[in-house]
C-alpha cells in the first residue's frame, strides 16, 4: 500500500500530495462514517501508535515532493491521521525538506487530547470535518467509538480553533441524514468562525445517503458570513 500519492484535487486546496500514516487495510479509525469511501467496518479504536516511521514517508515523497503542480502536502487516509502518534514526527521531517504547505485533515476526535493540541502548530493548514450538531446526528453519520462524545469533540475543535496559528478551516459532509441539521451545524461553524467552511458531496457516496444539486446549493444559503466553498465549484 502507498504510504505517499498524488497529485490529487483536494477541495480548497487545489493539487496535493497526500501521505497516508495509517496505512492499513481495514481501515484504521475512530469512527465508522456512514458516507466512508473504505466502506463499513475496519477497526475502530482510540489508542494513537505508530503504524509507519518516517522514514518510509520520505522513501516514497521522492519527485512528488517537487512538482511544481503539487500545492500542499496533505495528512490523509487510511483512517483518522491523528491516531498515529509519530505524525508530527513525519510532518516535520516533510517541512525539513520542502517549503510546501503542510496540511492536516482530521475528524476532530482526538483534538482534545493536550498532546495534541500542543504540536498542532507544525501545521500550516488544519481541516476538521463537523457532519452534525448534535449527539443523536452525530452517531447517526459518523458512528464514533462509544466512548466518543459529541460535545467534547466540540470542544477540542474549540480550543484547537482557539490556539492554532496557521489556517483552520471545516468540512461539512453533506448526506441525507444531516440535511435536517444543516441549520446548526451553519450555526456551530458561525460560532468556531474559521477560515473557510468546505461544503462537500462525498465521494462515491452510497446513493441512498447521496444529496441533490439542489440541496447543495440550499445548504450553502445557510452558511452566510463565511467563507463558504462548494465541491460543486471548481478549484
Amino acid at each position: 500500500m502507498r504510504i505517499v500519492y498524488g497529485p490529487i484535487r483536494s477541495l480548497g486546496l487545489g493539487k496535493v500530495v497526500a501521505v497516508d500514516p495509517i496505512s492499513r487495510s481495514p481501515k484504521v479509525c475512530n469512527m465508522n462514517c456512514i458516507y466512508c469511501r473504505l466502506g463499513s467496518g475496519g477497526i475502530v479504536l482510540l489508542e494513537r501508535a505508530d503504524f509507519i516511521d518516517e522514514a518510509s514517508i520520505i522513501e516514497q515523497m521522492g519527485e512528488c515532493m517537487h512538482r511544481e503542480e503539487c500545492e500542499a502536502v496533505i495528512f490523509k487516509g487510511t483512517g483518522e491521521p491523528l491516531l498515529a502518534r509519530n505524525i508530527f514526527d513525519m510532518a516535520r521531517a516533510i517541512h525539513e525538506r520542502s517549503e510546501k504547505k503542510v496540511a492536516l485533515f482530521t475528524n476532530g476526535t482526538l483534538l482534545s487530547d493536550p498532546e495534541v493540541l500542543s504540536q498542532l502548530d507544525v501545521f500550516d493548514i488544519i481541516i476538521v470535518k463537523l457532519d452534525a450538531a448534535s449527539e443523536e446526528m452525530f452517531r447517526t453519520v459518523n458512528r464514533p467509538h462509544p466512548s466518543v462524545d459529541f460535545q467534547d469533540v466540540l470542544d477540542g475543535i474549540r480550543k484547537a480553533r482557539k490556539g492554532f496559528r496557521g489556517s483552520f478551516r471545516v468540512q461539512v459532509n453533506l448526506v441525507r441524514e444531516n440535511l435536517s441539521g444543516i441549520e446548526g451545524i451553519s450555526q456551530i461553524c458561525r460560532e468556531i468562525c474559521p477560515d473557510y467552511v468546505y461544503l462537500d458531496s462525498p465521494e462515491g457516496c452510497d446513493p441512498f445517503h447521496a444529496v441533490s444539486k439542489k440541496d447543495m446549493q440550499a445548504a450553502m444559503g445557510r452558511f452566510f458570513g463565511i467563507k463558504c466553498v462548494s465541491s460543486q465549484d471548481k478549484d
